[in-house]
């Protein structure tokens, strides 16, 4: 193995498998990184067997081959290295850095001890979408989700395919987005399938894809995911469980509807909350002249504030309890000028809602009193 590479490109290679490095004491070779050079390509690999990442790198490639070296050792040189061309070549095991004023040799390991990386059987079903619209779904979905090894089922995201339309949602049971993408935005060639995405695995889709362009494929087989790119390709062992049936919590009708300015709500949700204490407790009132939002929070050791914001709305007059951040969250999610809040009664689900973006759907719980 012999190749080319800029020190940038290197860099970047790097960075998008340094955190699917394995640590396992029992098996060291999840600490390296598998380097090939194969049908003019240079590619990097890294797995810690949950999640498996590929990146192809761009450079020239003089003689085909492949070798593993500590991903430590290696990346460690590779950032201070002064020099922007550097040529990495395989000898006897080992990865020979060279540079114009600079030679290194990394100890590499048995590249047979490298773990073979999943291949999905089924290569007929796929989904095909915008990079950079799937990137804008997923941020909207993992704000409502978070890491948790007790209930797996709700520690990812959610994505259910169909000719028709993909749906992406994530809840954690205190709040839940939704994204419904059609046809004419995903071309899909699955007939019905779903699959819960590890949230590691989607914070590391947003990490790597943020700066990619072009279409991202995903399929979905046999407990496992791939999402490949024209760079990168993720495979990624799927949660296993079942996603709660959460089209019951989403209210499909409310007797009270608050029309408001998004921004200045952001705004208000901020300020009223340096009052919340540790309980990020915030009260929304609207009162008998129904005009005006009131957010108020109050805490024996900071003391208590009020903010007003005009509103439009429909309904009785209502107070409602609830954390700050999870309302903020959801707000956060639309870039509209508007947003609406459908609320039932203090102790059910709401609904927050935009009028030009139909297609996502974000419910909070109250805090009950």
């Amino acid at each position: 193995m012999k190749c080319i590479i800029l020190k940038n490109n290197l860099i970047e290679g790097l960075t998008a498998v340094e955190r699917s490095i394995g640590f396992s004491s029992n098996l060291p070779i999840l600490k390296d990184v598998l380097i090939k050079t194969i049908q003019g390509k240079i590619v990097f690999v890294a797995t810690n067997l949950e999640l498996a990442v590929t990146e192809i790198i761009s450079g020239k490639v003089i003689e085909e081959g492949v070798v593993a070296v500590p991903f430590s050792i290696f990346s460690s040189v590779a950032k201070n290295l002064t020099s922007d061309r550097i040529t990495l070549e395989e000898k006897q095991g080992n990865l020979l850095i060279i540079t114009d004023n600079y030679e290194a040799v990394v100890q590499g390991h048995d590249v047979k001890e490298f773990p073979i990386i999943p291949t999905l059987s089924t290569k007929d079903f796929f989904v095909k979408l915008d990079i950079k619209l799937f990137v804008e779904i997923l941020e909207k979905a993992i704000i409502a989700t978070q890491y948790s090894e007790i209930r797996p089922e709700i520690s990812g995201v959610f994505l259910k395919f169909s000719r028709d339309h993909l749906i992406v949602a994530a809840t954690d049971s205190f709040r839940l987005a939704e994204r419904v993408i059609s046809s004419n935005q995903a071309s899909s060639t699955f007939e019905e399938s779903s699959v819960i995405v590890p949230f590691k695995t989607a914070e590391e889709l947003l990490r790597i894809l943020k700066n990619e362009k072009g279409e991202i494929v995903i399929k979905n087989d046999e407990g496992q995911i791939v999402f490949t790119t024209e760079k990168t390709e993720m495979v990624s062992r799927a949660v296993d469980g079942v996603f709660p049936e959460y089209k019951a919590i989403i209210p499909k009708t409310t007797e009270n509807e608050i029309v408001i300015e998004r921004t200045e709500f952001i705004n208000a949700l901020k300020l009223a909350s340096s009052f919340s204490g540790k309980t990020n407790d915030i009260t929304v009132t609207v009162g008998e002249n129904k005009k005006y939002l009131e957010l108020s929070s109050a805490d024996a050791a900071l003391g208590n504030n009020c903010y007003k914001i005009p509103i439009k709305f429909k309904g009785e007059p209502l107070s409602v309890v609830f954390n700050w951040r999870f309302l903020l969250d959801g707000l956060k999610i639309y870039s509209s000028k508007e947003v609406s809040i459908g609320i039932n009664t203090p102790e059910r689900p709401a609904v927050i809602k935009s009028q030009g973006e139909q297609e996502v759907v974000y419910v909070v719980m109250p805090i009950r009193n």
